[in-house]
């Protein structure tokens, strides 16, 4: 009789493990949209969600900022990463390519591929450069622009400013604001180090009271 009985309770089993994983599944996207939305709130922008996807935009420093959620990977090693967007095309050359130095990168300088270099030992082993003029240079080995460079370097997994637009990758998607706030902070901090040395004042805004 207990071995008739096993298969089912073996059944049973499966499907409340289910049932479970996909309840908490749902509960962590519930958070997840909650947090999103009080951050979105709290700053004045906007936010929008469906079912896999997320977006807050808005104004940082009077320039337009996205912030979403993308799917990275394929089959079993499909992973979810938060990604920021922010229009830097009036602060850095529009030639200057700029990325993390990957693994990839690492491996082909070993056979003799070189990118641009700035003489900064500390960057260069930091950023895969391309389109550096010397007003490029400039930028980019000001010492506290190269303090930020190298804060987003170790922060984020994929980093890079082409274009004129910054973007910042985070792997995973945060469930509080204080999180977002700890996610998006190296970026902005950037951003701002880079209207200062363009030699702007930043926009100073009243700060958002939080209830």
């Amino acid at each position: 009789m207990e071995s008739a009985l096993f298969p089912v309770l073996a059944l049973l089993g499966t499907a409340l493990f289910a049932v479970l994983v996909l309840a908490l599944a749902a509960r962590d996207k519930r958070r997840q949209r909650k947090a999103w939305l009080v951050f979105a709130t709290r700053r004045g922008w906007s936010f929008t969600s469906s079912k896999d996807f997320m977006e807050v935009q808005g104004l940082h420093q009077d320039r337009q900022l996205s912030l979403l959620t993308e799917v990275r990977g394929r089959g079993q090693g499909t992973y979810h990463v938060m990604v920021l967007r922010l229009d830097v095309s009036d602060l850095v050359p529009q030639e200057l390519h700029l990325e993390t130095e990957g693994l990839g990168n690492k491996f082909l300088k070993l056979f003799g591929a070189r990118d641009e270099e700035l003489g900064d030992v500390a960057l260069d082993s930091a950023l895969d450069l391309k389109g550096l003029s010397p007003e490029s240079h400039a930028l980019l080995t000001k010492p506290q622009v190269g303090e930020h460079l190298l804060r987003a370097h170790r922060h984020y997994q994929r980093f890079s400013i082409v274009a004129g637009l910054l973007e910042a990758e985070h792997r995973g998607v945060p469930q509080s604001t204080e999180t977002l706030e700890t996610h998006i902070a190296p970026a902005l901090a950037l951003a701002d180090t880079l209207i200062q040395a363009a030699g702007r004042a930043p926009v100073l805004k009243a700060r958002v009271r939080q209830s």
